[in-house]
């Protein structure tokens, strides 16, 4: 029997009955987050040549947030040139899956065709594994114990995971929030009230509108709105996140649909400032469900362009360090929210009748998320940590040095920071979304030497999504297609490192670039 195979026999019968009676299971390379990225590295390791590869995924199911609705729009603001490798061969899967082209997938479709790729591929997935501690030895990372004391080891290690979850029980340099503008010369960096001396186009500029954020005594702020202009400096560093926002899948079939009802908690001034932007707009709702997944459904997804809208602006602030329990909490609260909100749009006066008729058309999905009350299991992360390596990309490397020798794929989505904090002027004569905006990046190379940690902390381990990188740069590199390519990178780096016997600092980019070439994945720039 091959190693593999009996790698997996073993798995499955000491897995067998819902009881784990293996406590170890040891791999060539695992990977932390069942996410896009994650899946393209294992799946690239195991087609360079890696035996054993395990994912590792907190949760029961694989796929992400493209498993929670998110279908490929992201490449319809990235250049064409820079998209390939896996990114392509996983839209050919969901194309086949449908019978025909299909940007936005179901849900459910499509982390059935995740769960068929890794199982084609042989990769080994051990879900709901939540990592609590690391044994390392030390600048070498031995192996990994979930909440439940199962185990797993390995000779190299990937962090796949949207938050950077491993970093700190790895001992890896990590930071969280903005830098301020000074500290890499970034004119996009820290607070940003308005958009000053931008390095590309403006696609999407700091959003304002002259409506009074204060309740009708001019002094108390209106619920959504943090605090007055004032009370920030422009440019300044802070911990603070982009919004966070359930990116949830409804349906207008009455056979699929269900009806949500009216929140216990509900209070339509809430909403207060939503209801002034729409009686500006003529009783016009300024938000709405996104279209285009088969079987009539469809989703919903913050915007920019919008003062108040599916983003719960703050809401994400402390969950990439939270525990499993707060998780949970904050992923309460964003549905709840998400709830409120759609009640409003169902059913305020302010909204004129026609779209509220059309709103209460829509509803959750019996066929989707079934074990999770129909909402998708996780919020939609748009920030986490950040490895800080000895390489840290910056603004500049998306603007002006943007050819790297050691390139392993490339970026092209704009830098794109959704509102971090909703300010009132102290005159009372606009709201702003502060820190949303969006602006266009030419193609850039993205180089190896940011995937690492400073080897001085650990020698075994690839982070292909928190990598090293300032926060205006993780806003460019933060989509899909983008991560499928660093993981699919990941796993060729990873699986040199295993077949070579080399730390991953020491791993032959060149032989790394050949490898991708042939794959596939565009790493050249044109």
């Amino acid at each position: 029997m091959r190693p593999l195979r009996l790698f997996l026999f073993l798995f499955v019968w000491c897995c067998s009955s819902h009881t784990i009676f293996a406590e170890m299971v040891s791999a060539d390379i695992v990977i932390v987050g069942g996410t896009p990225a994650g899946i393209s590295a294992a799946i690239s390791a195991r087609r360079v040549g890696t035996e054993r590869v395990v994912i590792v995924e907190p949760f029961n199911h694989v796929g992400g947030r493209m498993s929670e609705t998110l279908g490929f729009g992201e490449e319809n603001r990235m250049v064409r040139s820079s998209l390939g490798g896996h990114w392509n061969e996983l839209k050919e899967r969901v194309n086949k899956k449908y019978g025909r082209e299909t940007p936005s997938p179901e849900p459910h479709m499509m982390e059935e065709v995740f769960d068929q790729w890794l199982e084609e591929e042989g990769v080994l997935v051990l879900k709901s594994f939540q990592t609590v501690r690391v044994i390392k030895n030390k600048f070498h990372i031995q192996k990994l114990i979930a909440r439940d004391a199962r185990e797993v080891k390995a000779s190299i290690f990937i962090d796949a995971s949207y938050a950077g979850d491993l970093l700190p029980l790895a001992g890896v340099s990590w930071v969280i929030g903005r830098e301020s503008r000074s500290q890499y010369n970034e004119s996009l960096a820290g607070v940003v009230l308005k958009l000053k001396d931008p390095p590309g186009k403006i696609v999407e500029p700091i959003y304002r509108l002259p409506i009074s954020g204060f309740e009708e005594d001019g002094k108390t702020l209106l619920p959504h709105v943090h605090g007055l202009t004032t009370d920030v400096v422009e440019g300044a560093g802070d911990q603070h996140l982009q919004c966070f926002n359930m990116y949830a899948c409804f349906t207008s079939d009455l056979n699929r649909r269900i009806d949500l009802q009216k929140p216990v908690d509900y209070d339509p001034h809430e909403f207060e400032i939503l209801r002034r932007e729409v009686l500006r707009n003529r009783g016009k709702a300024t938000l709405g469900f996104g279209r285009g997944i088969p079987n009539s459904k469809a989703m919903i997804n913050d915007g920019v362009p919008r003062l108040l809208h599916w983003g719960l602006a703050g809401g994400g602030d402390g969950y990439p360090t939270a525990n499993v329990e707060k998780r949970k909490v904050i992923w309460q609260e964003h549905v709840n929210y998400t709830r409120r909100l759609i009640w409003f749009i169902q059913n305020d006066p302010c909204i004129i009748e026609s779209q509220r008729k059309y709103f209460q058309t829509w509803g959750l999905c019996k066929d989707e998320f079934v074990d999770n009350g129909h909402w998708p299991r996780d919020v939609y992360i748009r920030e986490g940590r950040r490895m800080v390596g000895d390489t840290v990309m910056t603004q500049a490397d998306l603007f002006e040095k943007t050819s790297k020798q050691d390139s392993v794929g490339l970026g092209s989505f704009p830098v794109d920071s959704h509102v971090v904090q909703r300010l009132a002027s102290p005159d009372g004569k606009e709201v702003v979304n502060e820190g949303g905006f969006l602006v266009e990046t030419p193609v850039y190379q993205i180089p190896y030497r940011a995937f690492l940690p400073q080897s001085k902390e650990c020698k075994n381990l690839l982070v292909p999504i928190a990598m090293s990188c300032s926060r205006v740069a993780f806003n460019s590199l933060r989509v899909e297609p983008t991560w499928m390519a660093t993981g699919q990178a990941s796993g060729v780096a990873g699986a040199l490192a295993v077949k070579l016997k080399k730390d991953i600092q020491d791993v032959p980019v060149d032989s790394i670039q050949v490898i991708l070439r042939k794959s596939g994945l565009p790493i050249d720039k044109e």
